[in-house]
């Protein structure tokens, strides 16, 4: 069967909207898997994904699980930060579990049957992929949006070239006081305790 995918694309359901895209997953989840195995991994997954409904607020909607990932869309760049904020507190108290990257991207998508799709779906994507355990990473809409508010600091990284990408992506680092490096694993990427000492 072929499928004619110009004419497909103008006459299909759909709307598009401005909105905020979050990318979420779970640094290190490839060397937890390594290291206790797929039904864990599975199980911390379902944990992830079950604890990130549970924060999401008015205006927040949970698009889709990946893997390890979560997608979800906000209403705006505030609102996302925020659920990132309750995301972090909440999975921070859970004993082991690794520290979260994030990427957000705000400007246009195409909604369809529950799903998101576009280039900025696309680019909050790639911008978790580069983003640090316990990092969020913003292109410059959503950073813009969000000048003034409570951020501990914004880091400019630049105009980088994204992977399948064209043009530059403007992307900024939030702190929001979420990295603590100094108790993470450097290899799973998982919280440890802190020493006596530390």
């Amino acid at each position: 069967m072929t499928i004619d995918i110009s004419s497909a694309a103008g006459g299909f359901e759909h709307i598009d909207i401005e909105t905020v895209v979050v990318f979420v997953d779970m640094a290190g989840f490839t060397a937890f898997t390594e290291a206790h195995g797929d039904h864990r991994a599975a199980q911390l997954a379902e944990t992830f994904a079950t604890v990130s409904e549970m924060v999401l607020a008015p205006g927040d909607e949970m698009i889709k699980t990946i893997g390890d990932a979560v997608m979800i869309t906000s209403a705006n760049p505030t609102a996302a930060l925020g659920f990132l904020r309750r995301l972090y507190d909440h999975t921070q108290r859970i004993p082991g579990f690794p520290l979260l990257r994030a990427g957000i991207s705000a400007g246009p998508v195409v909604k369809r049957r529950g799903d998101v799709f576009g280039a900025t779906v696309n680019t909050a994507a790639r911008l978790a992929a580069l983003a640090q355990a316990g990092q969020i990473v913003a292109n410059d809409d959503a950073a813009s949006a969000l000048e003034g508010s409570d951020l501990l600091a914004t880091t400019s990284l630049g105009p980088l070239q994204l992977r399948n990408i064209g043009a530059l992506v403007e992307a900024f680092a939030l702190d929001i006081g979420t990295r603590h490096q100094e108790h993470v694993d450097p290899i799973c990427r998982m919280h440890v305790a802190a020493g006596p000492n530390s």
